[in-house]
């Protein structure tokens, strides 16, 4: 008997060590790279902060994930084996933070004295194209196919205006704010621009499209003036594109990737970035450093993370992320952590929630914020304990303010002969109804109490972080939203730059020397396959069109005010650009 146990533990270690050795040499297989090779990385579908690794990265071919795209240019800048870069682009869409992220690791890979060059299907299809194209533009030698367009036709934004549409239906929003620029409840109460709200998105546009004007002018060296005249008169065919010298190559993706391969007159092997991305089986093997990187990707909600939100986009979950400062706070292996934030914002209890874990975590070993394309309201809200916070120069941020309400049904029901009838007990206990209105003392209660104490709060907790008084702090928020530029200069972070910057500012921080390899530990833990196929969520991300992210806030508000007692109170940045 114990000898059949015994052969039985051979066998099965057997089995185990050619498993193992078979893995081995699949990940060899994988990651070998010939020397004299291309970098290849195909932007398509929506950039995502984070992709999923392993059996799941199968999943994901209709994304980008930034994390990967990240850790392969970085990678492949310092490995003599990779001689250049070819970035071909079909219809990405992403944030200005997320493109100037790209265009930053593009240019540090071109200053090692190694070429690249970009292929555009097209730069927006009927739609426009400014991202796509400054990311491409950032190579120096650019290829479109004949047919492409060249949307570079600006920035803009438009705002909707539900007042009149709920008037009609009967509904009649109970709403505040605090903070002048705290736009987000306005689709709700106004019928048109209010005199902040208009001042406020202008500000917001004209920054943006200055940055976009600077980086065309940069990268294609030609007059800041003549680029608003181009601008003016895109969309562009690739020929009038070719002539003003925004393009360097009409061409099909056929023949861009024959010259990739045969660049100066070599032959040259191409790598896929999803491959050499991918970390190996054994790297991080011997390093004893590790810094946690907590991504916050998603409008925020109590509980935990979910596939979508009611905006579209993504979802992360309190309980998720408080477990994933627990875990960095716990583990001693940890010496810093990296906390990436691409976040409108959203429930003010939750935000606090995660903010409290990250104080307790800020204790023990120091954060840093990596702000993406948006880290406002609640985004900002949860990066105040950090010790350092970089930004791009799009990056939306700031909106620093609060507002909530309800909605009163009644006037609707009635319209649809529906009575309700109330038995109540409590002076207030209908403040929270969706048939009733604010009594003017509930009112003056939910505004002054409820949301003014919040925006106190918060102004308290900028403050501190900050290193300004709550006066300053409240002349600069408001709820009023900055682009990451004019958020430098308002000191509401320290230097502009990627995540590749905090990760540098966090190595300082944990006394780590610059050059030395640490293991990045990505938190929250993504789910399993089987967990996935369990629950069905597989999606990664969303994208919606212009004219559909102009509800989001709508989108919110509805989610908040169904997910309680009808009232509710958040802390959320409605600002979409259209870029």
């Amino acid at each position: 008997m114990l000898r059949k146990i015994f052969r039985w533990f051979v066998r099965a270690a057997i089995t185990l060590v050619v498993l193992f050795a078979i893995a081995l040499l699949s990940d060899y297989l994988a990651h070998r790279v010939a020397s004299g090779s291309v970098l290849v990385v195909k932007l398509r579908g929506p950039v995502v902060e984070r992709g999923p690794t392993g059996l799941l990265s199968a999943f994901g071919p209709s994304q980008t994930p930034l994390n990967v795209l990240r850790r392969a240019i970085t990678k492949a800048e310092k490995d003599p084996r990779i001689v250049g870069l070819a970035v071909e682009e079909t219809d990405p869409q992403m944030e200005l933070a997320q493109a100037q992220e790209i265009v930053t690791l593009i240019k540090h890979f071109k200053a090692t004295g190694k070429w690249t060059a970009a292929y555009m299907e097209t730069a927006g299809d009927f739609g426009p194209g400014n991202l796509p194209y400054i990311v491409a533009s950032a190579t120096g030698d650019v290829a479109m196919m004949p047919e492409g367009e060249l949307n570079i036709v600006g920035v803009g934004m438009r705002e909707i205006f539900a007042r009149g549409t709920l008037d009609w239906l009967g509904i009649t929003p109970n709403f505040a704010a605090i903070g002048a620029y705290k736009t987000a409840g306005n689709i709700f109460t106004e019928k048109d621009f209010t005199a902040a709200q208009r001042e406020e998105d202008d500000s917001l546009i004209g920054g943006m499209y200055d940055q976009i004007v600077a980086a065309i002018s940069a990268e294609r060296a030609i007059k800041p003036d003549d680029v608003k005249a181009l601008i003016d008169q895109a969309p562009l065919s690739p020929k009038a594109g070719l002539k003003a010298h925004l393009i360097d190559h009409i061409e099909y993706l056929d023949q861009f990737t024959d010259g990739v391969k045969h660049h100066g007159g070599v032959r040259h092997d191409l790598v896929q970035y999803t491959d050499y991305g991918q970390p190996g089986m054994l790297s991080g093997l011997g390093v004893k450093d590790k810094i946690a990187v907590i991504y916050c990707d998603g409008e925020i909600v109590r509980g935990p993370s979910q596939g979508f939100g009611m905006t579209g986009g993504k979802v992360i979950g309190s309980d998720d992320l408080v477990d994933a400062f627990k875990t960095a706070r716990e583990d001693d292996s940890v010496r810093a952590i990296v906390l990436r934030v691409n976040s409108p914002g959203g429930s003010v209890v939750a935000s606090e929630l995660i903010r409290r874990a990250a104080v307790l975590a800020a204790k023990k070993k120091p954060i840093v914020v990596s702000m993406s394309g948006y880290a406002a309201s609640g985004g900002y809200w949860i990066s105040t304990p950090a010790k350092f916070m970089v930004a791009e120069p799009g990056t939306v941020t700031g909106s620093i303010g609060v507002l909530g309400g309800k909605f009163n049904l009644s006037p609707a029901a009635q319209k649809i002969y529906l009575n309700t009838g109330p038995v109540t007990r409590g002076a207030n206990v209908e403040m929270f109804d969706e048939f009733t209105d604010f009594t003017p003392a509930q009112a003056t209660m939910f505004k002054d109490q409820i949301l003014g104490e919040t925006y106190q709060h918060f102004l308290q907790i900028v403050a501190k972080s900050r290193h300004l008084t709550v006066e300053d702090v409240d002349q600069i928020a408001q709820g009023r939203v900055w682009t990451g530029q004019q958020a430098l200069g308002n000191k509401l972070i320290d230097e502009m730059g990627g995540f590749n910057k905090a990760l540098a500012e966090a190595k300082k921080l944990a006394n780590i020397p610059p050059e030395r390899e640490v293991v990045l530990e990505e938190l929250p833990e993504m789910p399993g396959l089987l967990e996935r196929i369990l629950s069905g969520r597989f999606a990664q991300a969303a994208s919606l069109g212009p004219a559909l992210k102009n509800f989001a806030p709508a989108l919110v508000a509805v989610r908040a005010a169904l997910s309680g007692n009808g009232l509710f109170c958040v802390a959320y940045c409605p600002v979409v650009p259209v870029l």
